[in-house]
């Protein structure tokens, strides 16, 4: 996520925004600190390239994977 920071210039919270939209889901940030909020809108002026949505979406957790959340052990 560093990596894909850098290369769009972006922070890792609005590449994962970016990439909820790009995915078609809506992503709901949460912050009270006025400057994140700004940040969180910033996200319409680029794109997550193919490449780098489908490294998002085959990142594994410190979880292990699961695509049902209802069965991941916490």
């Amino acid at each position: 996520m560093q990596a894909l920071s850098k290369k769009y210039g972006k922070s890792i919270a609005q590449i994962c925004i970016r990439w909820s939209l790009q995915r078609g889901y809506l992503p709901l940030p949460k912050s009270v600190t006025p400057a994140r909020i700004k940040e969180n809108t910033e996200v319409f002026d680029f794109e997550l390239e193919v490449e780098d949505v489908r490294l998002i979406a085959d990142l594994k957790g410190c979880v292990g994977y699961s695509p049902d959340p209802d069965t991941i052990i916490w």
